[in-house]
């Protein structure tokens, strides 16, 4: 029954993941956001497609995703298997958020295109440990307030994910199995944040402005 659980969990959150949030935000005023800036689907190219009307509820629908994954895949594990492992437990909950990630960047419903997971592999790694996720977001948003750049953002918030889930892990403080979490929330932003990397080398990587 721990299998069944952590099965049915990454298929929840894989398709949790998969809901085109950005695409339906700014479908609502008439713009397709696939055909706009780097026609990613997450909050950022969607303040570029329709403005903050359409990139609020973007990104708090990103952040919900994977968020909701993790805390249904909890909540199924004390409701019905009571006598669940807590390493089966953290290792199902890991396994449903990092599917989420997974599910934003190659969503099932756009042909398995989708976002670069900045704002759904924080949110979610702040669901299933806020010591961790403090600590992501917190790198995340000084580095977006640095640079301007949302892609350094992102790909921060993965890099750190990784990071403090090993260390924490190492030290104590948080089960292994965040690790798995971390370890593909950061190979999915990576390689969706492909194209921003040779543009920062390039010197043409976008800059957020508020205009």
């Amino acid at each position: 029954m721990d299998w069944l659980l952590i099965v049915a969990g990454a298929l929840l959150g894989y398709l949790l993941g998969s809901v085109p949030v950005g695409l339906l935000a700014t479908g609502i005023y008439g713009v397709d956001i696939r055909t706009v800036g780097s026609g990613r689907t997450g909050a950022t190219n969607a303040w570029r497609a329709a403005g903050l009307k359409a990139a609020i509820p973007t990104l708090l629908g990103d952040a919900l995703k994977g968020a909701a994954a993790v805390l249904l895949v909890r909540y199924a594990a004390g409701a019905f298997l009571p006598e669940m492992d807590a390493i089966a437990v953290a290792a199902a909950a890991a396994l449903a958020g990092a599917c989420a990630v997974v599910g934003h960047n190659w969503s099932l419903y756009l042909g398995f295109k989708g976002g670069a997971g900045g704002i759904t592999t924080a949110a979610t790694i702040l669901a299933i440990s806020p010591l961790i996720g403090g600590v992501v977001c917190l790198v995340g948003l000084l580095l977006i307030w640095w640079s301007r750049m949302a892609s350094i953002g992102t790909y921060s918030v993965s890099v750190t994910s990784l990071v403090c889930a090993l260390v924490f892990a190492i030290a104590g403080l948080t089960p292994w199995p965040y690790v798995l979490f971390g370890l593909i929330a950061f190979l999915a932003v990576t390689t969706s944040l492909r194209r921003n990397r040779q543009a920062l080398k390039d010197g043409e990587e976008r800059v957020i402005t508020l205009w």
